[in-house]
């Protein structure tokens, strides 16, 4: 398929008078037919990644962003073999060597070592790096991790959602903080890295001015003040936690808990929202800006029904929704539609997904 549209570019640069435009055209052509009468007897998989990086750095020599997908979707669901391909080792090596203006990389369901890290960070192709995502990868630790923090400083994104991450310290983190001041997407949520600093993440929004979003694991809310009060410019904010109750289900919870997260305002930009944990007793806390608020994701929240109508019917510009409800007879539905767009929303009974016109209605509007 691509070797027709090399094909016909070569006539029609050929017809247009350019000898030398036509003579690389041609070569082009001759190349890929050699491939496709070899690739069929490459069988290793690094191997045939090798070929493919070949391929591309010829096509494409100024290339700036690539998105490279690994094992099939199966893979999450523990169905492919951990070795069953998708390492990053040739293509972040071809990376280094022929792209020398490769500023976005984003890898998917790959395999990814702290060595790659360490070779993309130490590079120069680390110093021009902006965006960094490696999504649902593994195989990395947070040594790995550690490179990138400390020499990869031109970042604005860099993005870890859902990896299987091997976790010795965090000090990647502080690394990270004080050697970037450009960064505005950070994304290591559901990585259940634990050893995340509180004062590393609000140094990383009082040195990055642009920060505008950020995306945590298990962090304590009520650690996080001095973070909300630095990040002037944060539009999302998810993950997080909050500690558990002293009170038992049932039984009113104890004003030393609703007091412990009295002190958390978010910043006035805020518009994207999930907080991991959240609980009735915690929900004061969104009420400042739930006004405002336009996503709210509710998929780790401990709400019930009840909970959940309460705090959506305080979000009247809402337009995407995100939950999961115990009780398949009651769910937020259109009566809770903002006035301006239509909400649109994924809801779970019980780990099945709903459809939107499914959902019954929950009260009126506050």
């Amino acid at each position: 398929m691509e070797s027709k549209k090399v094909n016909c570019s070569g006539s029609n640069s050929s017809s247009n008078g350019s000898g030398s435009t036509a003579a690389s055209s041609s070569s082009t052509g001759l190349y890929d037919t050699v491939w496709e009468c070899v690739i069929p007897y490459v069988q290793d998989p690094r191997d045939r990644a090798r070929c493919r990086w070949c391929r591309l750095s010829r096509r494409f020599p100024q290339l700036e962003s690539l998105k490279l997908k690994g094992k099939p979707r199966a893979a999450m669901f523990n169905l492919i073999d951990e070795d069953w391909g998708g390492y990053v080792t040739p293509w972040v090596e071809e990376v280094i060597g022929a792209f020398g203006r490769m500023k976005a990389l984003h890898f998917r369901r790959m395999i990814v070592s702290d060595a790659d890290l360490e070779l993309l960070a130490t590079s120069r192709a680390g110093d021009l790096l902006e965006v960094l995502k490696l999504d649902k990868c593994s195989g990395f630790t947070t040594n790995g991790l550690l490179h990138i923090g400390r020499f990869c400083r031109n970042l604005r994104t860099l993005s870890m959602e859902e990896s299987t991450i091997t976790e010795n310290d965090g000090e990647w983190l502080h690394q990270l903080a004080l050697n970037n001041t450009v960064l505005e997407h950070l994304n290591f949520y559901t990585t259940y890295l634990t050893r995340v600093r509180a004062g590393d993440i609000e140094l990383i929004a009082s040195r990055c001015p642009s920060l505008a979003s950020i995306k945590i694991s298990d962090c304590d809310i009520s650690d996080l003040t001095g973070f909300f009060r630095a990040a002037a410019s944060l539009e999302e904010f998810g993950g997080g936690s909050f500690s558990e109750s002293p009170g038992r289900a049932g039984e009113i919870v104890s004003n030393e808990q609703l007091e412990r997260y009295a002190s958390v305002a978010f910043p006035p930009r805020l518009s994207r929202l999930g907080l991991s944990f959240l609980g009735k007793a915690e929900m004061p806390i969104v009420y400042p800006v739930a006004s405002k608020l336009k996503k709210l994701d509710l998929l780790f929240a401990l709400l019930d029904t009840e909970g959940h109508c309460q705090l959506l019917q305080r979000c009247p510009n809402l337009e995407f929704l995100e939950a999961i409800t115990p009780d398949n007879r009651k769910t937020p539905r259109k009566t809770l539609a903002p006035t301006k767009s239509e909400l649109s929303f994924n809801i779970w009974y019980n780990g099945d997904s709903l459809r939107k016109n499914d959902a019954p209605k929950c009260g009126t509007r506050m």
